[in-house]
């Protein structure tokens, strides 16, 4: 099993810094204006999203276990066998969807059989795609960096 970090930049950084300073400066907003217990509440609340967010940008993990494409943060969030993949798009970012799971821009855009299509960012990108086209010489890779 090969084990990929995640690649993080300064626009990732910055947009999970900016949400941190927006739920500080609610919490002191709101001090003023609510009970205690309404602000330990809304402090948990803040504490526990800002907690996920911090260990999804710092934690995330890319890997390939024998035919399977694996993301994993604390536990496997996304899993895809290799020979369902139909595409890889090189150099573009994704800013939305439901399986993105990378930390910086020009990424990997992972097109599969299942229409659900992944965001990753492993720090080495050419030799992440050595290895899965080992495992799957058919994978169609389309390079739109500039």
């Amino acid at each position: 099993m090969k084990v990929y970090k995640s690649k993080r930049d300064w626009i990732y950084g910055s947009i999970f810094l900016g949400i941190t300073l927006l739920f500080v400066g609610i919490l002191i907003a709101s001090y003023f204006d609510m009970p205690f217990s309404g602000w330990l509440v809304l402090l948990l609340i803040l504490l526990i999203v800002n907690s996920v967010l911090l260990i999804s940008f710092f934690l995330i993990k890319i890997k390939i276990d024998g035919e399977e494409l694996v993301v994993n943060v604390i536990f496997d969030i996304f899993r895809v066998s290799i020979f369902k993949i139909t595409k890889i798009r090189i150099g573009e970012t994704m800013w939305s969807g439901f399986h993105k799971c990378g930390t910086s821009v020009g990424g990997l855009i992972i097109f599969s059989k299942f229409n659900n299509d992944l965001y990753i960012t492993p720090e080495n990108q050419d030799e992440f795609l050595k290895k899965l086209l080992e495992v799957n010489s058919h994978i169609i890779i389309e390079d739109v960096r500039k």
